[in-house]
This record gives structure tokens, sequence and C-alpha cells, in this order.
């Protein structure tokens, strides 16, 4: 990424953040933080996060809101009485090592750009999840600006030949980068990135990250399913593309399926097994959406 980029996206995350309000349920969250620290030690800092309650939510999530979450994050790891009350309460859930980094929304005349881009809980410095979660900020990035980009290049091509400003703004034309996390232990992580404008399908993004949370590494097919991973991965989709009978799956002439390689994407779905996913038209026609074969280990 050049440095001309690099700032711009430094800028456009800054106008982001003042932007974003501070949602009430996080004072709450960081207040019983603070009561699980000694209250001698941590009175100052303790201070500081009280004074935050006495701004109106309306300010700008700055300095203030950005000690909050890691007071946050810190309890979740430090606190196991704190983790184990944050299991109770409806809008986190279970405890989880997948944060969500930054969630916004901005809008123009053209567009609408709607983002909940996550990070993960790293304890290795230099490790494969904080390489994940460089890689995520970059594809979100760039994948911003090339959409800001298409959509501008679109409504200049739509003017030019015969549309109306009010026309094109009717289109309400959306973006949208999210995430979910498919399955969470405490050994392994499966999650997938998903970017995508809604009047060009073609460009959707999904990337697919599976994480041992042990030692920090990639989860593999080869990991899930044994050395034999391809012949077994090869023979259950097989099977389950023989007994459709839908008629949307190509045969092997038209370019239907023939094997998975390591290229293949793949999550891991809540019975802990890999489910193998194709792109649209990778091995059948359009209605068929992305085919997903579950891989029973």
């Amino acid at each position: 990424m050049s440095k001309d980029i690099m700032e711009k996206n430094l800028e456009n995350s800054k106008n982001i953040h003042e932007k974003i309000e501070i949602p009430p349920e996080l004072y709450e969250m960081v207040e019983r933080t603070i009561d699980e620290y000694d209250r001698k030690e941590r009175l100052h800092n303790k201070k500081k996060v009280i004074s935050m309650k006495k701004r109106s939510y309306g300010k700008t999530f700055g300095a203030a809101a950005a000690c909050a979450v890691f007071c946050f994050t810190a309890a979740l790891n430090i606190s196991p009485a704190f983790a184990e009350d944050m299991q109770s309460v409806p809008v986190i859930g279970t405890i989880s090592k997948v944060l969500t980094f930054r969630s916004y929304e901005v809008s123009d005349e053209d567009k609408t750009i709607t983002a909940d881009i996550p990070q993960i809980e790293s304890n290795e410095e230099g490790g494969y999840t904080e390489k994940v979660n460089e890689e995520i900020l970059a594809i979100t990035s760039e994948y911003e600006e090339r959409a800001e980009k298409s959509i501008a290049d679109y409504k200049e091509a739509f003017i030019a030949t015969g549309g109306t400003e009010e026309e094109f703004e009717a289109k309400n034309i959306k973006v949208n980068m999210d995430y979910e996390v498919k399955y969470e232990s405490e050994d392994m992580l499966s999650l997938v990135l998903t970017a995508y404008e809604d009047w060009n399908a073609s460009t959707e993004v999904k990337e697919y990250y599976n994480i041992n949370l042990k030692d920090d590494s990639e989860i593999t097919l080869k990991d899930m399913l044994g050395d034999d991973y391809i012949e077994i991965a090869n023979e259950q989709i097989k099977e389950k593309i023989a007994a459709d009978e839908s008629g949307l799956y190509f045969d092997e002439s038209m370019g239907g399926f023939t094997t998975i390689t390591d290229e293949t994407n793949f999550y891991i779905n809540e019975n802990g097994n890999p489910v193998i996913v194709f792109q649209k038209y990778e091995i059948a026609a359009g209605a068929a959406g992305s085919p997903e074969f579950e891989i029973v280990k």
C-alpha cells in the first residue's frame, strides 16, 4: 500500500472515529471491570472512567472510549468473575476472542457505507493472528476505497448516458463490510469476513480464517481431516452433487467439480466439521449461489 493511501486511510479512520457515539452499555461494563481491581491501586483510573459518564452520549468517540475498550478487553482476560458475569449480558452473549474494532455508517447522496470490522485478540506479537488482523484492516480499507471509485465511475457513466443526479440517488447504493464467527471454542476460531456492493454482485469478497488458538497458527483441511483430506473431501462432495436433483451443477466437461486443493475455502461449523465453500459460478449455475459442503470427520 502506498504512503499516500495509508495517510488517506488514517485520516478516514480518524473521521470515522469522531462520528461514533459511545454506547451506554460500555460504561456499565467498564464500571464492573473497575470493581474487580484493587480500589486503592486503581482509584485514579476509576475516576477517569467514571468521569466519562458525565459526558453526553452525543460526544465523539475519542481517547476516553479507547481507554474504556482497553479496560473491558483486559477484564475479560484478567478477571474470571467478570468474564463469567458477561456471559449473562444479552447484548454481549458469550465471551469471544473477536471484538468489533470499528463500527460505522457513512453516507452521501450517492451511497451508504456500513462497516463492522473485526479484530481478534492476540497474545503473541508477530504471530498468525496478528497477521490476520493486519490483513483484515488492509482488505476492508482497500475495499472501501475501491468501492468509492467504482461507484463514482458508475455515476459518471450513468450521467453521461442520459441519467440524472436524482435518478442515481434513488438507486440508494449500499456498501457493506461485515463478519460472522462461524465457530469458537477455547482451542479454535473460525471467522468469515464479507464485503460487497449491492449494485454489483461481482465485487463481493469473502475471506475465511480458521485459527488454532492454542499455538496461534492457521488450521488447514489436513489438520481437520488428516493426511487423506483430499480423498475424504472429494468423495463426500461428489456423493452430494450426484444426489442433488436441481440440475444446477456443472459436469466435469463444463468445468464442474473435480477436486479440492490446498487453496479451497472452508469454515468450521457448529458441529466442529469443515464446510467447504465454492464461489458462485465456480462449479454450478448462478442459481445455486455459493455451494457449501459439510465434510463429516
